[in-house]
């Protein structure tokens, strides 16, 4: 069985690690948030040079809702 002190050891050395895995996360979220926002404003685009209205809220919460 290990002993306490191996085991804070241990907890220590996973926290120090805690931040390169946050840090990743947080770069892959921010990379996916700035893809979606890009596909977001060339569907606008695409919609007004074609003369076609966007769904509403509305639309979207029903069919979130439906799930």
């Amino acid at each position: 069985m290990a002993s306490i002190q191996t085991l804070e050891r241990r907890i220590q050395a996973l926290e120090a690690r805690l931040a390169d895995v946050e840090g990743g996360y947080g770069d892959t979220l921010y990379k996916l948030h700035r893809a979606s926002v890009k596909s977001d404003l060339r569907m606008a685009k695409v919609l007004e040079h074609l003369k076609i209205a966007d769904v509403s809220d509305g639309d979207v919460d029903e069919v979130l809702d439906g799930d």
